[in-house]
């Protein structure tokens, strides 16, 4: 499991074969101290593909008024990627907390 995203609202599966990405429900690793009550583990092959994770999160965002998420990362480099890349997002209504694993 590289990322772990927790949400106030049920999140989609997804499996991205062809880009080695797979969004799944959690349950094999150690959970975080969990504040959300839905969750999805993500695991990823190839750090190129993180705009699908990315576009993942903004898509089900647009689903929903107000929604709010944490995503608990293991990696600190991956980390820092994905914290410069939703840095330019800010919308009052959908909470995106990045924390380390």
């Amino acid at each position: 499991m590289d990322i772990f995203i927790a949400s106030n609202r049920q999140l989609p599966i997804r499996y991205y074969v062809q880009e080695a990405v797979w969004i799944r429900r959690g349950g094999s690793t150690k959970l975080p101290e969990l504040t959300l009550p839905f969750f999805v583990e993500v695991e990823i092959q190839n750090h190129y593909n993180l705009q699908i994770i990315i576009d993942y999160i903004f898509n089900f965002q647009k689903q929903y008024k107000q929604t709010e998420i944490q995503l608990f990362i293991k990696d600190t480099a991956l980390l820092a990627t994905i914290q410069e890349m939703l840095a330019h997002h800010k919308q009052r209504q959908h909470a995106i907390y990045i924390l380390p694993l």
